[in-house]
């Protein structure tokens, strides 16, 4: 099943401890992190990431981080089994969507989360 949702792009300065800060903001906030991505590029530390409330967890990053913006991105579970990300690609492709991102998560209960952001979010949703 997918659908569109949406998710955090966070920008954070490249400093020692800055998972552990953003992390006790939304722990302190009662929030729970669905899934999340993170890098960095140069000085900057980037992180996707979903909540169980996107606006109450940007709101409790507040002086914290250097951004905070919702961006749409299509989530789909998927039973967690050898190949899934594998069709779900296909289909895409096969439809000619581009896909500019992607991230998963699981815990070995079943399923599986894949975050992708396309060039057609709604028809990704659609398809897959």
């Amino acid at each position: 099943m997918a659908e569109i949702a949406q998710q955090l792009k966070i920008g954070v300065a490249n400093e020692v401890g800055k998972l552990a800060e953003v992390t006790d903001k939304i722990k302190d906030a009662g929030l729970n992190i669905l899934a999340l991505c993170a890098w960095v590029e140069g000085d900057t530390g980037q992180l996707l990431m979903i909540t169980d409330d996107n606006d109450k967890a940007c709101e409790s990053l507040s002086g914290v981080v250097e951004s905070c913006e919702m961006q749409e991105v299509v989530r789909a579970v998927v039973p967690e089994e050898p190949g899934r990300l594998n069709t779900l690609a296909h289909k895409l492709a096969d439809a000619g969507i581009d896909i500019h991102f992607a991230y998963a998560t699981t815990a070995g209960g079943g399923n599986a989360m894949i975050v992708l952001g396309t060039a057609d979010n709604a028809k990704a949703a659609g398809i897959l």
